[in-house]
């Protein structure tokens, strides 16, 4: 370092002393994509007012000669701002010494251009950020690189200015046949990534993501009900060019690249098993605008510095707006598609959903559960909302819960397990509903941890397993009382629910022991000071099969207090209202299938639903079954067979009948456990 600034003072002196002319470097500026090398010829816009020759001076490893090049890492680049720009600077010298700090220092300005990887709902009264990131809401990448990019957006009410929740992520993790450990969880992106944007490449048992996937990836889809209605009612007009997110809907996987075949939802019109939007095809979305998009755990994790599990998560977040129903309008919905893309069979497999609460002021909260909803949720915890940092409610301030509505599957027993027990069906989905094996977790932990200790944040993947099993770092149980733990007021029993309140009469959370202490534990009960929280609610566990896909569907609910009610009173009703309304249709729960009725929708032993009936033109139906992919058959009352192929687990399949004679026709699909069929009427 020394040598370098003598050098640099010896050019210094001499142009002092030999001449007033100085070389002028003028800034570059270059335009480059992650995971790629750009290059610049520096010196071709730099001159000399006398034409005296110059040439560069630098340290800088970049430069070499007149020219600049530099490789866009991806790790270290990811998530930052749009069109980020990076600066490099250089000094140009004459060749008599002659320079001038000013004139003669200039930057080159390397330009990101491929960093959309976040797009906003906003349809309703909540404004959030939405990104192809195991993170939502918050935009931070590895480390937070500029603070005026680094705020959280989940917005409520929308154009406030004020945030609920600071950021919330999806925990995978499960044990292979030899008992390792793999997880996929990400907190704040302080020691690295877990997820990647794009589909995973499978080569036989081999799965593999590269970085010019994940770049191309690197990216959302918004659409809304309207934007599809056009493309319905205009793809046949001359000249119809439908918008770029209809005509990129990432429908199907790059068979060159061996993805999945199908990944997007779709409506297929036309019946040939292709996403063609100039056909009518078009995007099946939920809500009324929704963001899509794609990410994986295969490459390495450097949060939880696990293994991976080789998933792939398929995120669909959509909104309502509803001026009648003021709950739907105060909701942001999730849902979830996570495939196995692995060969391996994970036992002990937990889900979970990690959030960080900011109401408002981020540093006055609590947390709490409602066993029965399946929700958590915070709330302030004194009765004015700090202002220190502007963002503060005030004196009325908004209570925040996520809602699991439903979560994977239980495991097979065989059994259309009952409703209203002491267990699972509290607040899971599918119990005593006449169909057997389609239950559904909800939220079977919820654990408060803090920054530090025994209860603070995980940092090696055993500890966010352990988390997951409401386990602290110590390799304690959680326990009912104080903070769950007995160093800070437990009272036990071993407890999966903490600070439930009175919402758990049966002791479910307790195995059905009565707690030893005080039944209502809140933050309240325990006696805490209001701070900065977070929770982590858990489904599970459960066998997650290779080839296997599980559904995970979330709502995050936003209240003010109503009249003689509390911010949370509030809150539990809005949250029974959007239960209720997700409790109609649980499985496809806000597809805008657009033009096709609920009542026209055969549904088969809740396994094959069929539509619209009777048809005129195109039928459509979609396997929900056991086997991953099943045979199906359109036969005529003969038993001629008109139509005939494979299908996959919760793929929508559509054929044209226009061609055919009006009458009866029989469609069949058949698994290995057994055929499903109904008839349908062609006018």
């Amino acid at each position: 370092m020394k040598q370098i600034l003598f050098f640099y003072l010896a050019f210094f002196s001499s142009g002092i002393l030999l001449s007033q002319d100085y070389p002028i470097a003028v800034d570059d500026y270059v335009e480059g994509r992650l995971g790629e090398h750009v290059e610049i010829n520096i010196l071709q816009n730099d001159y000399h007012p006398n034409g005296v020759p110059f040439s560069l001076v630098t340290s800088n490893d970049n430069f070499h000669d007149s020219v600049f090049t530099y490789y866009i890492d991806y790790e270290e680049y990811y998530n930052n701002p749009t069109n980020d720009t990076i600066k490099f600077s250089y000094f140009i010298i004459d060749e008599n010494g002659n320079y001038n700090i000013d004139q003669s220092m200039a930057y080159v300005h390397l330009i990101i251009k491929d960093n959309d990887y976040y797009d906003y709902l906003e349809l309703n009264k909540i404004r959030s950020k939405i990104q192809a990131s195991g993170i939502q809401f918050w935009p931070g990448g590895i480390v937070p690189h500029d603070p005026l990019f680094d705020l959280p957006v989940y917005e409520f009410p929308k154009e406030s200015g004020k945030t609920t929740v600071f950021n919330s992520s999806v925990w995978v993790g499960g044990l292979d046949a030899f008992d390792s450990l793999h997880i996929a969880a990400e907190r704040y992106r302080q020691q690295g990534i877990d997820y990647w944007p794009g589909p995973v490449s499978k080569n036989g048992a081999e799965l593999s993501i590269d970085t010019s996937t994940v770049v191309k990836w690197q990216n959302t889809w918004k659409l809304t009900k309207e934007d599809i209605i056009y493309h319905k009612q205009h793809f046949g007009d001359e000249g119809y060019q439908p918008m770029e997110d209809i005509a990129t809907w990432p429908a199907q996987g790059d068979p060159d690249m061996m993805q999945a075949e199908y990944l997007a939802p779709f409506v297929d019109v036309d019946g040939d098993g292709n996403y063609n939007p100039m056909e009518g095809d078009y995007p099946l979305i939920r809500g009324e605008q929704c963001v899509y998009f794609i990410i994986n755990d295969q490459r390495s994790h450097g949060e939880t510095g696990s293994l991976p599990l080789g998933i792939e998560l398929h995120g669909m977040a959509y909104e309502f707006h509803d001026t009648i129903v003021l709950p739907m309008d105060n909701t942001l919905f999730f849902s979830y598609k996570i495939f196995n893309r692995s060969e391996n069979e994970y036992h002990d497999t937990y889900i979970g959903l990690f959030t960080d609460f900011d109401l408002g002021y981020s540093w006055d909260d609590f947390v709490g559960c409602d066993v029965a909803r399946g929700a958590y949720y915070g709330y302030n915890g004194d009765s004015i909302d700090d202002n220190t940092d502007g963002n503060g409610y005030g004196d009325f301030i908004p209570a925040q819960g996520i809602v699991i509505l439903g979560g994977p599957l239980m495991d097979e027993n065989g059994m259309d397990d009952p409703t209203g027990q002491c267990d699972e069906s509290i607040n899971g989905v599918g119990f005593g509903d006449g169909v057997v094996d389609n239950e559904r977790y909800g939220m079977k932990k919820f654990i408060w941890f803090n920054n530090s200790g025994v209860q603070g944040d995980p940092q090696t993947g055993l500890e966010y397993y352990s988390f997951l099993n409401g386990i602290w770092k110590d390799g304690t149980a959680m326990e009912y009382g104080g903070n769950g733990h007995v160093s800070s007021g437990a009272y036990g029993p071993s407890a999966n629910f903490m600070f439930p309140g009175l919402t758990d009469p049966c002791f479910w959370g307790t195995n059905g022991e009565e707690p030893y202490g005080p039944i209502d534990w809140t933050e309240e009960t325990a006696e805490n000071t209001p701070g900065d929280r977070r929770g982590l609610s858990v489904m599970g566990p459960f066998t997650f099969e290779p080839g296997s896909m599980e559904r995970v569907d979330i709502a995050y609910v936003s209240a003010f207090p109503a009249a003689d009610k509390t911010a949370v009173e509030t809150l539990m009703e809005f949250i029974d209202v959007v239960k209720d309304k997700y409790y109609e249709d649980p499985t496809y729960f806000g597809y805008q299938w657009l033009g096709v009725e609920q009542e026209e929708i055969n549904q088969v032993e809740n396994n094959l639903f069929v539509y619209p009936n009777p048809v005129v033109n195109q039928l459509s139906f979609i396997y929900e079954g056991k086997d991953q992919t099943a045979v199906y058959q359109i036969n005529d009352l003969m038993g001629k067979t008109i139509f005939t192929g494979t299908t996959n687990k919760g793929e929508l399949v559509s054929k044209d009948l226009s061609g055919l004679p009006a009458g009866i026709y029989i469609i069949s699909v058949a698994d290995s456990e057994k055929i499903y069929s109904t008839k349908v009427i062609k006018k």
